[in-house]
């Protein structure tokens, strides 16, 4: 298969400046989403309404609140911007986006992949979900400075009832 013919199979919206998006096309995030690793696990929970996708992320290890995260990708300006805090145990401090929430640009966006880049100090921070199955969801997130990757975490999630 050539390399034009492989692309033709690929629908994928490069959303560029003031690029109109249905963001019900992001319905596939909708739901619960689980990742288990050793004694730990991260929950997902997202939902769509409106013209905005919500999400909470809460990770627990040995039984424990680790860290609690909030999301809203709502459009902004003519861009769509995932805002994200996140709280450590009991929501007493703010782990990161104390003084504002971090943000991050929506650039591509399909039925089964979504990919934001951080802006402003964010700038190097790479947040993708990927669906895998109709109940397996991937997701990445990593930071890059000077053209290399500082950091990086991955998650399998599992659609959870």
């Amino acid at each position: 298969m050539n390399h034009a013919c492989a692309l033709s199979w690929l629908v994928l919206v490069q959303l560029q400046p003031s690029a109109p998006l249905d963001i019900q096309v992001l319905g596939w995030m909708q739901g619960r989403w689980l990742s288990q690793s050793g004694q730990g696990w991260t929950e997902e929970q997202w939902s769509l309404q409106g013209r905005s996708l919500l999400g909470v992320s809460r990770s627990m290890h040995a039984h424990a609140s680790t860290s609690l995260e909030l999301l809203l990708l709502e459009p902004d300006q003519g861009d769509w911007i995932l805002r994200l805090r996140m709280f450590g145990p009991g929501l007493d401090k703010a782990l990161r986006g104390k003084d504002e929430p971090l943000r991050l640009k929506l650039v591509e966006a399909d039925r089964a992949h979504f990919k934001c880049e951080g802006l402003g100090p964010e700038t190097g921070t790479t947040l993708v979900y990927t669906l895998k199955s109709p109940d397996t969801l991937h997701a990445r997130i990593s930071k890059t400075r000077d053209g290399k990757v500082i950091w990086s975490e991955e998650f399998l999630f599992r659609k959870v009832p």
